[in-house]
């Protein structure tokens, strides 16, 4: 079964292995650009996002087919301080959602925040 990854922050093309976000390398391959619904906020200096099918706006992201999946959702996981591995006090949880992609929906695991959120963060363009 192929295993589909939605990133929208650190976990972007752009920051892979990258020293300073501490993001590791993730063995996958770009397969497109997607969209995710719901709401993106900065909860640090990383963003978070809340699922939210009926607010309208969209999460802008790209949509990584993984290899080794089991093992690089462990790893990512643990990056992102996320259940299903880290049950204390996780910041995100790992969950698969339906992302709309330009050849049709995709579904994609995606880590979403958990604690509450300050609304006055939101990044409303939907872009980090």
């Amino acid at each position: 079964m192929t295993t589909y990854l939605f990133a929208y922050g650190f976990l972007k093309t752009r920051f892979h292995g990258n020293r300073k976000t501490e993001t590791p390398e993730i063995k996958a391959e770009l397969i497109s650009n997607g969209l995710y619904p719901g709401r993106m906020f900065r909860v640090n200096v990383y963003p978070g996002v809340v699922y939210d099918p009926e607010c309208g706006q969209k999460v802008k992201g790209e949509i990584f087919k993984l290899e080794n999946a089991e093992e690089m959702l462990h790893v990512l996981d643990r990056y992102e301080n996320a259940l299903p591995l880290v049950l204390l006090d996780p910041d995100y949880e790992r969950r698969m959602r339906t992302i709309e992609t330009p050849s049709g929906p995709l579904d994609c695991w995606v880590y979403e925040y958990l604690k509450a959120v300050n609304p006055a963060t939101e990044i409303k363009a939907g872009e980090f």
